[in-house]
């Protein structure tokens, strides 16, 4: 599970739009957004993903007509978070 989560930072990180849509990295943004979605990891869709140069980076799921903004943190262990974005 740690070695994904580094895939996950380094694949952010690099700022490659052809990895950061890799099915690997949407199906870790997947399963990281359904604790926040309410969503199994299948029912999520994973759009806009964007990594920063500092390992941080923001993706919105979709679950149930639902727009989820979505982020991992940098600072030590990544952090993910998600919230209903407001339209």
């Amino acid at each position: 599970m740690h070695r994904l989560s580094l895939f996950l930072v380094f694949v952010l990180v690099s700022g490659c739009v052809a990895l950061v849509n890799s099915p690997v990295v949407i199906d870790q943004l997947k399963t990281r957004s359904a604790g926040f979605t309410g969503c199994l990891p299948d029912a999520n869709v994973i759009t806009n993903v964007n990594g920063n140069t500092d390992g941080s980076g923001t993706w919105n799921a979709t679950c149930k007509d639902k727009i989820y903004l979505c982020s991992m943190g940098s600072s030590g262990a990544p952090t993910y978070s998600c919230a209903v974005a407001v339209n």
